[in-house]
Order: C-alpha cells, then sequence, then structure tokens
C-alpha cells in the first residue's frame, strides 16, 4: 500500500460524526493528527515547531558577566544586574514570553533591556548591547542623558514603570471614583481599590513587584480611623541614625608639648565647620582666629574647610588637621611684609608617586627672605627630626622643591630658587588671595619634595609623633556599637506611630473639625519580589546637598519573616502578592510558616559619602549554581556569604520561600541547576536535521536527568552543568511545541 493511501486511511479512520468533531478542537488531538498524516507521508515538522536549544557556556556560570561602564553608569549596571538575578523577570523577558504582551506602538525599552539579558545569560554580551541600552534610556528618560551620576533606587523605579508601561495589557484608562473609605471594612476598601488600579496597569512587572501599603489616620478625639490604600513597587524604610557622629582631629601646636595629639570629638550630624572649629577651641585652648581646619593625605595638602561648609564635608575617615598659625607681624620698614608658611614634607618615590613624612610645620618670614635663608629658616624648624651637624654645616641649594600647593593653581607650581625674593613671586599672592576668608589667616601652603638621597642625609626621624588621647579610643567604640541597626528596627521605625503637626491637621468628619492626627503606615499585602530602598542620604536643614547615613544595617540572608510588619486586619489573615501570579500558575506548596518568608537573592549597595560622587557595585545569588558573586561593572568576583551583609547596603531585593524553596544555605539550587530555564534559551529556529546530517561528537563526561538535560556527577562542579541539544530521544515533540508556544 502506498504512503498516500495510508495516509487516506487514517483520514477516515478518525473521521468522526459532526456532534463528536468538536472533541478536535483541542490542540493536542488535532497536533497529534497532524504528526500522524505527516508521519506516515514521511514529511518533516514545520520550522515554527523546531527549536535548537543553546548550550550554556560550559566556561562561564550563566549570568556571571559584568557590564562596561558607559561613562558614570555604575547605577545603571548594578541595577540591571539585580533585576537579571530575579530569575523570574529574567526567565519572562530572555525566553520572549514578554513578546505576547507587549504594546505595538511602545516596547522599544524592553526589546533593548530583554536583548541584553539575552546576551548575559547566553554567554554572548558585547559592550555595544550596554550602549544600545542606555541609547534607549536616553531617549525615554531625558533626566539620564549625558554622563551624570544618579540615585540607583530613582532608576530602578523609572525603568519598572517603563517596562511596566510597555507590558501593560490594561484597556481602561480612567480610574472609577471610589466610595469615602471612612467607617469602612478594610478588606472591601483595599479590594475595590486593587481592582480600580489594575483596570489601568496591568503588567507582568505589576504582578511581580507590586502590593498595597495601608495609610492610617486616627482622630485623637473619637479614636475613628481612615484608611487608604495605595501600591507600591518598592518599600523606601528610613534608618536609625544617632543625633550626633565622631569627628577625630589631629592638632599641632606651636609650643605645647606634646606638639602634636588627636583628639575625638563629638559633633552633631548637621553640625557645620564652623561648629567644629569652636568646639575645637574649647577643647584645645587654640583662637579660632589662628586657626587652619585642612585635610592632609598622603599626597599632601587635600583642600582647606571653611565654615560655610556643612558637615558632609568631613567625615570621621577624613584626616583633618587642626594647625595653630602664629600671630601675624604687622609690615615694617625694614623687613617688609610677612607670610604665614604651612608645610609638610614628601618623599619622591620610583615612578613619580609621592609619600608624605613627618608632621606639618609653620612659621611666619618676611617676603624679603631670599631662597638660601628661607631653606635655612625651615631646616631650623625642623631640628628635631635631623641629624646633629645639619644646622651647623652649609647645606646645598636647593636641598628640595618648594612646590605651591593651593587649589586654582597650575600643577607643578615651584618657588624659584634663582629669585632674590621669591615669596613675592605672582603664585605666591595668587595663593594667598585663594585662601577663603572664613577658613582662616592667608597662608602660604607648601609641601618640601625630597629626593631619596637628600633625604637620607638629613633626616634622621621621619616618623610622624602625636599622642592619641583616651577620647579617641572612647569615641571609637561608643561609635562602632551605636551605628549598627537590623532591618527589623528599620521596618519598625517605619511603621510606627507619627503625630501630625498643626500644618497637617485632618479635617474629621466625625468631630467635624481639623485634628492633629495621628499616621501610621503599614503593608497591606506582600509582592512576589519585595524590593527593600534603605534611605541613607538624608537632606539637612543647613545644607543644601544631602548627607549619607552610615550605619551598618543587619539584614537576614534566608529566612526573613515579614509578618510582623504586616497591617493588623479584622479577619487575621495575612495575604501575601496582590492576588494574581505571574505565570497564572499556583506557587509551590509552602508550609503555613513560611507564608510570608522572603529570602535575599540581591543588593545593590553605594560607596561614597554622597550621590553625585558615590559608587555603585551590586552583590547578586546566581540562581543557576546558587553562588554569591560580586558585580563591579565589568569586574565580576565569587563571594563568601558571610561577606555579603555590609554599610554600603543601598537597596535589597528578597523573593518569596515558594519562589526559591526552602534553602538553607548557597548550595540548596545546585541541585537542579540543569533544570533551570536557562537551558531552554532557544539558539535558533530551523528546521530538524535526519540522524544522518547530524554530525556526531563525542559525548562529554554528563550523567543525564529525566528531561534529558546534562547534569555533572556529584563530585564535579554543577556551576558547569549544561543542557544537551533537543534531540527526539530525550525530548518528546509535546515538550519543544510546548516550549514554543510559551515564546511566541
Amino acid at each position: 500500500m502506498s504512503s498516500s493511501a495510508r495516509a487516506e486511511g487514517l483520514r477516515r479512520a478518525f473521521t468522526l460524526p459532526r456532534g463528536a468533531r468538536k472533541l478536535f478542537r483541542r490542540p493536542s488531538i488535532r497536533r497529534l493528527f497532524t504528526r500522524v498524516v505527516q508521519h506516515v507521508n514521511g514529511f518533516k515538522q514545520p520550522h515554527k515547531d523546531r527549536i535548537v536549544y543553546a548550550p550554556p557556556p560550559r566556561d562561564r556560570v550563566p549570568g556571571v558577566t559584568g557590564l562596561r561602564n558607559q561613562g558614570n553608569t555604575c547605577f545603571i549596571n548594578a541595577v540591571l544586574q539585580c533585576l537579571s538575578h530575579t530569575d523570574l523577570l529574567a526567565e519572562y523577558l530572555v525566553l520572549g514570553n514578554y513578546k505576547a504582551d507587549i504594546r505595538k506602538s511602545k516596547g522599544e525599552l524592553t526589546e533593548q533591556l530583554a536583548a541584553l539579558l539575552r546576551a548575559v545569560w547566553s554567554g554572548q554580551y558585547a559592550p555595544e548591547l550596554s550602549s544600545s541600552f542606555k541609547a534607549a534610556v536616553d531617549k525615554y528618560g531625558s533626566q539620564y542623558r549625558g554622563a551624570n551620576q544618579h540615585d540607583a533606587q530613582e532608576f530602578l523605579l523609572w525603568l519598572l514603570d517603563k517596562v511596566h508601561e510597555d507590558l501593560n495589557t490594561a484597556t481602561k484608562k480612567k480610574y472609577k471614583a471610589i466610595k469615602n473609605s471612612f467607617g469602612r471594612p478594610d478588606a472591601i476598601v483595599a479590594e475595590e481599590t486593587l481592582a480600580n488600579h489594575k483596570r489601568c496597569n496591568n503588567s507582568f512587572v505589576h504582578s511581580l513587584f507590586q502590593a498595597q501599603f495601608r495609610s492610617s489616620l486616627t482622630c485623637p478625639k473619637c479614636q475613628r480611623q481612615s484608611n487608604t490604600f495605595d501600591p507600591f513597587l518598592c518599600v523606601s524604610i528610613p534608618v536609625p541614625q544617632d543625633q550626633s557622629k565622631p569627628q577625630f582631629v589631629s592638632v599641632v601646636y606651636l609650643s605645647q608639648q606634646p606638639r602634636q595629639v588627636r583628639i575625638g570629638l563629638s559633633m552633631p550630624v548637621d553640625a557645620e565647620v564652623k561648629e567644629l572649629r569652636e568646639q575645637l577651641a574649647s577643647d584645645t585652648g587654640i583662637s579660632e582666629t589662628y586657626m587652619l581646619l585642612t585635610e592632609v593625605d598622603n599626597q599632601g595638602f587635600a583642600r582647606t574647610l571653611s565654615d560655610l561648609q556643612g558637615s558632609r564635608e568631613s567625615s570621621e575617615t577624613d584626616p583633618l588637621y587642626c594647625i595653630e598659625l602664629p600671630q601675624l607681624k604687622d609690615a615694617s620698614e625694614e623687613s617688609g611684609a610677612y607670610v604665614l608658611l604651612v608645610w609638610i614634607n614628601v618623599l619622591q618615590e620610583e615612578e613619580g608617586k609621592l609619600k608624605r613624612f613627618g608632621s606639618p610645620y609653620t612659621m611666619q618670614v618676611s617676603r624679603e627672605t631670599s631662597y638660601n635663608d628661607l631653606q635655612k629658616l625651615i631646616l631650623k624648624e625642623m631640628h628635631p627630626i635631623l641629624h646633629d651637624d645639619i644646622l651647623t654645616n652649609a647645606q646645598e641649594v636647593p636641598l628640595f622643591r618648594m612646590r605651591v600647593a593651593e587649589a586654582g593653581l597650575p600643577a607643578g607650581t615651584y618657588l624659584d630658587f634663582s629669585l632674590d625674593h621669591p615669596l613675592y613671586m605672582e603664585a605666591v599672592d595668587q595663593a594667598l588671595a585663594l585662601c577663603p576668608e572664613d577658613g582662616g589667616p592667608a597662608n602660604l601652603k607648601l609641601v618640601l619634595e625630597w629626593e631619596p638621597k637628600a633625604k637620607e642625609s638629613v633626616i634622621a626621624d621621619d616618623s610622624e609623633q602625636e599622642e592619641e588621647l583616651a577620647s579617641v579610643k572612647e569615641l571609637k567604640s561608643h561609635s562602632e556599637e551605636s551605628r549598627t541597626a537590623s532591618l527589623e528596627e528599620c521596618f519598625k521605625l517605619y511603621t510606627q506611630d507619627e503625630v501630625l503637626g498643626p500644618e497637617d491637621a485632618w479635617h474629621c468628619p466625625y468631630c467635624n473639625r481639623k485634628q492633629e492626627v495621628v499616621k501610621k503606615l503599614g503593608l497591606w499585602s506582600l509582592p512576589d519580589i519585595l524590593i527593600i530602598h534603605l534611605k541613607r542620604f538624608r537632606q539637612s536643614p543647613k545644607s543644601r546637598a544631602p548627607s549619607k547615613l552610615s550605619t551598618m544595617v543587619e539584614f537576614p540572608l534566608f529566612g526573613f519573616d515579614m509578618s510582623p510588619h504586616v497591617a493588623n486586619r479584622p479577619d487575621g489573615a495575612v495575604p501575601n502578592g496582590v492576588g494574581w501570579s505571574p505565570w497564572k500558575r499556583p506557587r509551590r506548596q509552602s508550609n503555613a510558616r513560611d507564608d510570608n518568608v522572603y529570602d535575599l537573592y540581591a543588593v545593590c549597595n553605594h560607596h561614597g559619602h554622597d550621590v553625585q560622587g558615590g559608587h555603585y557595585t551590586a552583590y547578586c545569588r546566581n540562581p543557576y549554581d546558587g553562588q554569591w558573586y560580586a558585580f563591579d561593572d565589568a569586574k565580576v568576583e565569587g563571594l563568601e556569604e558571610e561577606n555579603v551583609v555590609t554599610s554600603s547596603a543601598y537597596i535589597l531585593f528578597y523573593q518569596h520561600r515558594s519562589l526559591s524553596g526552602s534553602p538553607c544555605s548557597s548550595s540548596a539550587s545546585t541541585s537542579s541547576s540543569s533544570e533551570h530555564w536557562v537551558c531552554r534559551i532557544p539558539a535558533f529556529d530551523a528546521p530538524a536535521k535526519s540522524p544522518a546530517e547530524t554530525p556526531v561528537e563525542e559525548a562529554p563526561p554528563f550523567q543525564r536527568n529525566s528531561r534529558g538535560y546534562a547534569t555533572l556527577p556529584s563530585s564535579q562542579s554543577a556551576a558547569a552543568a549544561a543542557p544537551v541539544a533537543a534531540e527526539k530521544d530525550h525530548h518528546s515533540d509535546d515538550e519543544v511545541e510546548v516550549v514554543a508556544e510559551s515564546s511566541v
């Protein structure tokens, strides 16, 4: 019998009466019938139903890829790494499931994001992809154009909002008017508010990240409450802070012994430099008029602090010096005008590097002084650290070079030793004019640059003789104890009652008058992915720029129970999520005690003292091998779990326990790495090749699981596991077609 005759016989055998034909409307049965006919006729499966999978790169862990910095784009790279390790979002974008939801008129930014994440997870990343994504960001976010630094949390919310707009499947454009919530059950008001929001906002982003918080206003007289419910994508919680901060200063006296001491001061967190100067004058006895506050680092003078600068201009780690200056003599006919000199000594090492040694020095000298006499006066002032015979013997001129160190002058400005009066140089006049009027008396800062040979023959002791007072040790110990807080404390601070002042008085409809009500925030529901933003930047009333809180916040890596931080409900139930699943499928079964338990998988860190000049990095737990990695733009390093919690943590990413199972350590997910979605990334669509056309490769030493994916033996690293390309022996046609449909 010919193949065509057999096909016709099968067609008649599968033909049912009209009433029974509706059975074939089920895709699986219709697809089965099509396959039988194709097999009989010797046809191959259509091109669109065949998928060839790209095995994960064997030389690296999937997803562990650094991103090129495009010019102050560390805030973008850190956020992208955290979103890339948001497993459900990465799967949704990388496998192309977003294409079914994307708006026809929009989607460029989402397409660029998906392309970038697909390249990261398939091991095909190129810097051009970061450039294309940055161009899309510039196009739709004018505030991010250029190469300025921005806040990572603000960019994260902006990016999620833009992707939500691209994927929003809601057809309604206007919200309904919500009835007055006063006196109505919270559950009903919350449900109505959520339904009203979902009429206009329905996307995968919201289904994954969004939940509701409740804002309660309680009248102090009648004790009645008015509650409102609003959606959130990120919870911004305050960081506990001390009202004071430690400040360590090295004080250099003119004639007191010991000459240099280090003291510790406790200053208000928003104190200005003027207040610091006043406190130093009280503790040291140095007059504010003859006090120079300057930072001295290993290279020389860093900057001079003026009274109008805020507390953020100096931190406890800055090398701050308080130098007592002599009282400047009045000009005379014989010696002319005088100038105050402040200098430090540096050694010129190999390759032009400088290394400071000894303490700072100061004196006043006539501007009529010659270079030779100036050198002698400087050596005389430094006599305690010189060899015994230096001052009695003539020294070569110049013994060292004198560089004028003042911000605003060209680099490499030196006193000219060939001039009769080098202190009358134009550079000296400019340096004196650049001294801030509120930073102490005008002075000339010099850096004496020594050659190794000259230093060895002249300097006997190059150490910095400094005595540390007991206040330094006491303040350090107190600072370490008081600057540590837990994530639980931050949430308690976020949900505590707040009494609104008269300017924010609320009109109570029952009392029919304005009341200074009690406001309380609380989480009404919880999302699948919980983003927690630590509010480290606070605006000081005395400073225009925000200051950063460096408080160490201890946060758990596993098993963070959010139940205590959810608003009390009359029915006693604590909802999780907003009522829908991103995959329209139930979550994994979890114990009742895990209903509100979350596990950390990513941290966005901020390093530095301010937003504009700081740097962002990311710590992420890779869902493929379960290990932690540190991402610093293009640099990637392995990270131990005990090093994840730092004082630089800025944004925390938690996922619900039902999405990650119940891991007790980072190795919990390694056993299932071969079944991770990364093994289903399509390499390309192509007709299946016959066995004769498929080249035979030597099989690697992998074991196969029930789904046909290759896994390394338990004695080898699971991170190197790779899937085998789709083969008929290991993937049924049903499996291949299901993947093809979900990728449309």
